[in-house]
């Protein structure tokens, strides 16, 4: 009987209309997670949008020069300490942990606020320690790690701002983890509010700070964005109920139990968020020894095809995370396999078009958007050449957002780690290769193919773990 059931169900959905079709076999039909992901997406667009804005004043104002190449450098370590605390990172395995408290009464949602509590209180100081011992060793750093292609005067330039830039990591460092603390409870609007509020901070030092202050102007900027961004989530703290404990994460008990698990899934994922920053300091080493321009170039072309992806993989995947820990925790497989096919046709139906468009037409979006002032057309042509490489990750990691994030809601850390080491190892070779003969576009390239790579694998790793019908 319920195969006939099955049966009549597939026919009806035959002959729909094309437009029904559509969406019962995307997003839409799930409003709940669709209205979650407009607010997601929402923020997302509001932020790149400003984020253009800020991209263009800077670059009016900068252009491909070598201070900005200093300023590229001095983010890379503060990049790196953002990929541990940002809220996509804590989420992924914050979410599946804070959720069995949530599940529950009031005593355990109150011992939840406390496991919250331990999270936020342990991660300030971790990136606090981390961020005074980057400023004491900036020079260190930049000689011997991130630009050992610069010149003395440019090294001594990328020093000073990073420890101006790491004042902006301690921030983020907490607002990076009440933005995990309020994805865990599917408040969207606020944490989506936080990164338009950033780019208004950095766009009005660029307009008010920056004609006095030159490049010191725009990290000071990167400070003050940072406070908007925890600012505006503070509200939302309050209205979920939140209690703050003066505890951390050590000792015994239910509380350090749940620490526990939380860092044995941590760990792993710090890792592979790592990679992620370990990628963009090697790119910068390897650019500096390339023709002045190659850094920025990397930089504005990365956050030209970050706008696609972000809009649609990144939205989708953080809008459908808390659900699919809630689906694992609740034993319901076939909701689970559902929704991340629902949500993976959606992003590559998306993702796939985007990026014929910025290899298709990529001259024409970087002079429409950037080319003004110091930015002429010889920079135009410089970074449209390395966005035309780089529009291949539009697919790779819009996938890779969903893929990852599946992985992390049944308490699986290992694998996504794992399966991104193998593609460092990979990019590495390819960018060894690439540079000398397509330069900083051969280290685009680079990235793209492999992300597509690491997308693929753990693609194929969650169909035979997750997708399996006897599950």
């Amino acid at each position: 009987m319920p195969d006939a059931m099955e049966t009549t169900v597939s026919e009806n959905q035959t002959r729909a209309p094309l437009w029904r079709r559509i969406i019962s076999s995307s997003l839409l039909s799930e409003r709940a997670i669709t209205l979650s992901t407009i607010v997601v997406a929402t923020g997302f667009f509001a932020s790149k949008i400003l984020g253009l804005v800020r991209v263009r004043l800077t670059a009016q104002a900068f252009g491909t020069s070598a201070p900005y190449d200093a300023f590229r450098v001095a983010n890379t370590f503060s990049d790196m300490l953002d990929s541990v605390i940002a809220g996509a990172t804590i989420a992924a395995v914050f979410i599946p942990v804070f959720s069995s408290y949530l599940v529950k009464d009031e005593h355990e949602r109150r011992e939840g606020w406390k496991f919250a509590s331990a999270v936020l209180n342990d991660m300030f100081l971790l990136v606090t320690a981390a961020a005074c011992v980057g400023m004491i060793f900036a020079p260190q750093l930049i000689n011997y790690f991130i630009a050992p292609g610069f010149g003395p005067a440019q090294s001594a330039l990328a020093a000073s701002l990073m420890r101006i830039v790491l004042i902006a990591a301690i921030v983020f460092g907490v607002s990076g983890t009440i933005t995990g603390i309020l994805h865990a409870q599917n408040r969207f609007v606020l944490a989506a509010m936080a990164s338009p509020l950033n780019n208004i901070g950095v766009i009005l030092a660029v307009i008010f700070l920056v004609p006095t202050m030159g490049i010191f102007g725009l990290a000071w900027g990167v400070v003050f964005g940072s406070l908007l961004h925890l600012g505006i989530q503070i509200p939302g703290l309050v209205r979920a109920g939140m209690i703050w404990f003066a505890t951390l994460g050590l000792g015994r008990g239910e509380l350090h139990q749940s620490m526990r698990e939380l860092l044995r899934l941590l760990g792993p994922r710090i890792v592979t968020t790592n990679l992620g920053s370990l990628t963009r300091l090697l790119m910068n080493n390897f650019a500096s020894f390339l023709m002045v321009g190659s850094i920025a170039a990397l930089d504005y072309a990365y956050l030209l095809w970050q706008f696609p992806e972000t809009l649609i993989g990144t939205a989708i995947a953080v809008a459908v995370f808390p659900r699919l820990a809630q689906r694992v925790a609740a034993n319901d497989r076939r909701g689970f396999q559902r929704l991340y096919r629902l949500a993976l046709v959606t992003i590559l139906a998306l993702a796939i078009p985007s990026a014929l468009v910025a290899i298709i037409f990529a001259q024409p979006i970087v002079s429409l958007i950037l080319k003004s002032g110091a930015f002429d057309a010889e920079s135009t042509t410089l970074v449209a050449g390395v966005l035309q490489f780089y529009a291949l990750a539009i697919v790779g990691e819009a996938v890779l957002e969903l893929v990852a994030r599946v992985f992390y809601a049944n308490r699986d850390s290992k694998t996504p780690m794992f399966v991104a080491i193998g593609a460092m190892v990979l990019r590495i070779a390819l960018m060894l290769g690439w540079r000398e003969t397509l330069g900083a576009g051969g280290l685009a390239l680079a990235y793209a193919v492999t992300v597509c790579v690491e997308a693929s694998v753990l693609w194929f790793l969650s169909q035979r773990r997750f997708m399996r019908e006897n599950l």
